[in-house]
């Protein structure tokens, strides 16, 4: 589908003089980040610890939650960590667990007393259910503790309550009007007083873990310092797939967590990695977000996450050769049933002009897997997307958006007096529906919402780009530069730059199966410089030797049999306007 290429507009910048080391682009892409002052480009550049993180107890009530867990412990009561089954909450639950399981044995309790629960994505759905409550309950639970859910629970928290049991809730989901009756950890509520409201679930379990250990420590728990940053590396994984912004805070986690991640000591990541064919020492955003998050993430699509969390929790290499393994082949059945979803969902998309949204639904979809081709159609079409599944009876859906359109509230909207459950942020959203036949009734509803909501230039995909270069501004400083930017993520996106008129000298399909295309482009100043466009096979015509085109890449390193060079990955191209202009070299 034609792209719409959004140029950033050159905005006032530093002077390229505060940062001689850089390329001359930095200053622009500070800009394009909101970065005009010198000294917090610094920071950007060096995330430091020690000033870039807050201290945990400046949440409001993390204090009254760490107490009354340490209480717990020395009594030894049941403990229940109720998590979610996607990557947040199966990597949040599994450092909640880790911090409580170490304090329990290092103060001499019965780690064992800490059990842990995650729900069937399609069978129970997401969050607390008055039937889990009820299960935890006969288990003899009297502290509960929920991760990236319970903030919206408010009537099984009052169920839990009711049966005696005390409940932590750690969480960053939205909330209604009404707050449970709980020990809250929430980053973004009403008079909470931590300065840093954008942490993802596993942010928030980091943080409790962190006072935890604290204050066991203060208590003569005999936790060794700087234990709790062994548990980085699981929150650097939900950081990126969760899809918080990595700035502020969540940079300097991520970039550290990073660290860990590529040192871990958990048994079940190292098997992870290296049954997905990476290796350590390498691992970086794009690895956790299109390697490691998907393959966590297929345990709650296609089985039970607490295939995931054994993984994340496994203590011997034995036990988590099996587990990784068995996550690989779920990875691979989980990409074979989404293709023949697409397929499926394609061939719904005859009178897909008509509106600018798009609603598929087939009553064998499993709905763990709906978000993912409501994603690809996004991607696909430009326009908000719902796709909706079957289970047990009722109709269960996801919907991404971009965010331009809140597809949540929307979804909300048109729901009105037909959903029974629903949820989300601005972009993301999942919902359910019982009545067979509400689920036409819904899509006219959200189609007619959307359409009231979206004007036609909404729906054309935009790409963004942060600068037009010449491709004599593709060196080594570039590179070094863009990897000071690491690590990039929502709010600080790997750096898409675009360059006009360029001539095709080469082209060429390459690959086993000839879908990528390799070619060598010439700007109007003479520079040469090599491209790869992967999966653009069917492309190679748009780049016809002799024919002058526009190109959007990005830069990176390529490595081959021990030599290292620059290489550009075409992202989109089109043939170059009428006049074609000479591009003097970047300059801020």
């Amino acid at each position: 589908m034609q792209k719409r290429w959004k140029v950033a507009e050159p905005a006032s910048a530093m002077s390229s003089e505060h940062f001689p080391n850089l390329h001359p682009v930095a200053t622009r892409l500070f800009a394009n980040r909101g970065i005009t002052d010198p000294l917090e480009a610094e920071a950007f550049l060096n995330p430091a610890w020690e000033t870039g993180t807050h201290d945990p107890f400046l949440f409001s009530r993390m204090r009254e939650a760490v107490s009354r867990v340490l209480e717990a412990v020395a009594i030894g009561e049941r403990i229940a960590v109720h998590g979610d089954y996607d990557a947040d909450g199966v990597t949040g639950t599994a450092v909640v667990l880790g911090a409580l399981r170490e304090v329990a044995t290092r103060s001499g309790k019965d780690p064992e007393l800490v059990e842990w629960y995650i729900p069937h994505r399609n069978d129970e759905g997401y969050g607390l259910h008055h039937e889990n409550v009820h299960q935890l309950k006969e288990h003899g639970v009297t502290l509960l503790i929920t991760v990236d859910c319970g903030i919206a629970s408010v009537e099984e928290i009052a169920l839990a309550r009711s049966h005696g049991m005390d409940v932590v809730v750690l969480d960053h989901h939205a909330f209604g009007e009404t707050l449970p009756d709980a020990i809250l950890v929430h980053p973004r509520l009403p008079g909470e007083t931590y300065p840093f409201g954008e942490l993802a679930a596993v942010g928030v379990a980091w943080k409790f873990a962190a006072a935890l250990v604290t204050v066991a420590r203060e208590q003569g728990i005999a936790v060794p310092e700087g234990w709790e940053k062994w548990l980085l590396d699981l929150v650097s994984i939900a950081t990126v797939t969760d899809m918080v912004r990595v700035l502020g805070e969540n940079r300097v986690l991520l970039k550290y967590g990073l660290i860990v991640l590529n040192k871990t000591r958990r048994e079940g990541l190292k098997r992870l990695v290296l049954a997905a064919g990476r290796s350590f020492g390498a691992l970086d955003t794009e690895t956790v977000g299109y390697v490691l998050g998907p393959r966590i993430n297929a345990a709650g699509r296609m089985d039970h996450a607490s295939l995931a969390l054994r993984l994340m929790l496994a203590e011997t290499a034995d036990e988590a050769v099996g587990l990784a393994s068995e996550l690989e082949a779920l990875n691979r059945a989980r990409q074979q049933a989404t293709e023949r979803m697409m397929r499926e969902a394609e061939g719904m998309l005859s009178d897909v002009e008509r509106h600018r949204a798009v609603v598929v639904w087939h009553p064998e979809w499993p709905p763990s897997l709906v978000g993912l081709v409501a994603g690809k159609l996004m991607d696909r079409t430009g326009k908000p997307c719902l796709a909706i599944g079957k289970n047990a009876g009722a109709w269960i859906g996801s919907g991404r958006s971009t965010a331009s359109f809140d597809i949540t509230e929307s979804v909300r909207r048109a729901g009105e007096g037909i959903l029974t459950r629903s949820g989300g942020h601005v972009q993301a959203c999942g919902f359910s529906l019982d009545a067979e036949g509400d689920i036409s009734t819904f899509a006219e509803r959200f189609l007619a919402d959307a359409d009231a909501h979206l004007t036609d230039e909404d729906v054309i995909p935009l790409l963004d780009v942060e600068a037009v270069l010449s491709l004599e501004d593709i060196d080594w400083k570039l590179i070094e530069t863009l990897q000071a930017f690491e690590p990039f993520g929502i709010g600080n996106p790997k750096p898409h730059f675009a360059t006009h008129g360029a001539e095709v000298e080469e082209a060429a399909l390459v690959g086993q199966s000839g879908n990528h295309v390799r070619c060598v482009l010439r700007s109007p100043d003479g520079a040469r410089q090599k491209f790869i466009g992967f999966k653009m096979g069917s492309r190679l015509a748009d780049l016809a030797v002799g024919k002058r085109v526009d190109v959007v890449y990005d830069v990176g390193v390529n490595t081959w049999n021990g030599r290292t060079e620059i290489q550009c990955s075409l992202v989109d191209v089109r043939e170059a306007g009428s006049s074609v202009s000479v591009f003097k070299k970047f300059a801020s």
